[in-house]
């Protein structure tokens, strides 16, 4: 039986010249040290909780990797979606090397600072690949070769990168393979466990492509709608109608579909509490809009997670090959905004650096630029910004030649832009340039309950896996709250309280410090009405003595005498 893989129609060569262009558009130069960034020991065990669900799939799968590398001296790793290593297991003698080439946990393999590696590349590319010794774009990292298959959920989202790496000459082709059998295992598992699925659905060119590892799987709710799939059936999904579909199939039964076959089981009841992925708000239109072109503003308080829409956009569209360069305009030095944004040539100014620098826009060429904070921008900047949205050209700093760069621009900020006009201190231009279409991300105060709650429990499972819960009332205790730091505030809540309850039930006494709501103007008159009250009862008692009523109300005499006074 030929086991029929996925293959994105890309040939070797064309990633690799990619990924290294990618890598000197990062500014990174072949002979530099090879300096990954690296999580503290508290942060990355954090990470490892918060994938703590996936771990435990991949540990259920080593027993592939054993049979398959049994007696080779190579490891197996996993790095999340931002190419953070969380599991480094296998053969020992290989990893004492691999600690010293830093392919240990916690250590950051993308290529914006690694340069082509089989873990950066297929998280840019989403695909698997192998980068065999002297493909590496950094020399440091040119002892080893490796071989990544990306991990998806099951509504296409990047979870991570299974690799498996050895000395550049140990390696073998069937180390590809295992990395993706063991990816799709994965995968598969995803899709089986989605909550209120009763159906899962399997296609594949015959009958003996059936229920293997890559055949196609779709889990189903009762009435057909699709609750999630794998890579192979969302190539399929765009001309697959599973309802009607269903109709069509008796369960347990082989059914002709097309120019394969089927297969319908039923699954009643999950075999365990599935982890639930999450469903953002649609992004439908904004993405048809980024595909074609259209620049996006995204407005909204601080917190409300316009990072984490524009990563999601970003891995849905039609540019999610290309690089994500995310600029904070609000960070950026003052006397180094143009060159950091439009690049420069080598000594172009003073202090400049000596082989000059590409510049964010020149690095975000066939992706997408997210420029946070835009209207923290200065004018000059914005004018020279508005230059190159219009052109599709920029002129590093200490050039004369316009360079062509193709990109999407997003751009977001929690000041109001319109008011920044009409006051003068943001172009007006420009920002109409900007609002190709705009969309305003709700503060958490406005939620309603039902979507408060999915996403507490989604923040709960993400970062301290499936035992972690709320005791009685804690929900309600939570909504109350003002959360004035909106997303990122409630998550920094639930990470110290989880961390404190050790992954499991959270009490009371676990949560740090919560927002007050602030009082309305009639609670705030209702408090001023009670405490003259109280004061003028306490005063009464005491004959008019003012020490003693102070005394008993629990303040000073120079308070009360306020107190009096504001009377």
């Amino acid at each position: 039986m030929t086991m029929q893989f996925l293959t994105s129609g890309v040939q070797p060569g064309e990633l690799l010249t990619r990924s290294w262009q990618r890598s000197q558009s990062f500014g990174l130069q072949p002979h530099h040290q090879a300096d990954p960034d690296c999580l503290s020991p508290a942060d990355l065990r954090r990470q490892q909780q918060r994938h703590h669900h996936l771990l435990s799939l991949l540990e259920k799968a080593m027993p592939l990797f054993e049979q398959w590398q049994q007696g080779r001296h190579c490891r197996l790793l996993f790095a999340d979606a931002d190419g953070t290593i969380l599991l480094s297991t296998g053969d020992n003698r290989f990893g004492d090397r691999a600690r010293r080439l830093a392919l240990a946990t916690g250590a950051r393999w993308h290529e914006q600072s690694m340069g082509t590696n089989a873990i950066g590349t297929a998280l840019s590319e989403q695909q698997e690949v192998s980068i065999l010794g002297e493909q590496h774009y950094i020399h440091a990292n040119r002892a080893i070769s490796c071989s990544a298959s990306p991990v998806f959920s099951p509504v296409g989202e990047l979870l991570g990168v299974i690799d498996i790496s050895s000395e550049a000459g140990a390696h073998s082709n069937d180390m590809l393979m295992t990395a993706r059998l063991m990816a799709l295992t994965m995968e598969n598992t995803l899709v089986s466990e989605q909550r209120d699925a009763c159906w899962l659905l399997n296609l594949a060119n015959d009958a003996a492509g059936l229920q293997q590892p890559w055949s196609a799987l779709i889990a189903l709710r009762e009435d057909g709608r699709l609750l999630g799939a794998n890579r192979r059936a969302r190539q399929w999904l765009p001309k697959l109608d599973p309802s009607a579909l269903l109709e069509q199939l008796r369960q347990g039964e082989l059914t002709p579909w097309g120019d394969g076959m089927a297969l319908l089981s039923r699954r009643c009841t999950p075999a365990r509490p599935a982890r639930p992925v999450a469903q953002p708000a649609s992004d439908t239109a904004p993405l048809k809009l980024l595909n074609h072109g259209v620049p996006l503003l995204l407005q909204g308080e601080t917190g409300t997670g316009k990072d984490h829409l524009v990563r999601r956009l970003h891995r849905q569209s039609q540019r999610a090959q290309g690089p994500l360069i995310a600029v904070n305009c609000g960070a950026l030095p003052a006397e180094l905004i143009e060159a950091e944004l439009f690049g420069h040539a080598s000594g172009a100014f003073t202090g400049s650096h000596k082989e000059g620098r590409t510049g964010y826009i020149r690095a975000a060429h066939n992706g997408i630029l997210f420029l946070d904070e835009i209207g923290e921008l200065p004018l000059a900047s914005q004018t020279r910004l508005l230059r190159v949205l219009q052109e599709k050209a920029v002129v590093p700093l200490g050039c004369h030649q316009p360079v062509p760069v193709d990109f999407c621009v997003i751009a977001a900020s929690h000041r109001d832009l319109s008011a920044m006009v009409a006051e003068g201190t943001f172009r007006e231009d420009l920002y109409f340039r900007l609002n190709g279409y705009k969309q305003t991300l709700m503060p958490l105060r406005e939620y309603e309950r039902p979507a408060f709650e999915s996403l507490t429990g989604q923040l709960l499972q993400e970062l301290h896996g499936e035992q972690a819960r709320l005791a009685s009332g804690l929900m309600e205790q939570l909504f109350a709250c003002p959360w004035p730091g909106n997303i990122r505030q409630l998550r920094q809540v639930l990470e110290v309280a989880g961390i404190l309850a050790d992954g499991g039930l959270i009490e009371t006494h676990h949560l740090p410090e919560l927002p007050a709501a602030p009082l309305t103007a009639k609670q705030d008159a209702d408090l001023k009405t009670a405490t003259e009250q109280r004061i003028k009862e306490v005063l009464d008692d005491c004959n008019g003595n003012v020490s003693k009523a102070a005394r008993r109300l629990n303040i000073s005499r120079t308070t009360l005498y306020a107190r009096l006074k504001g009377r």
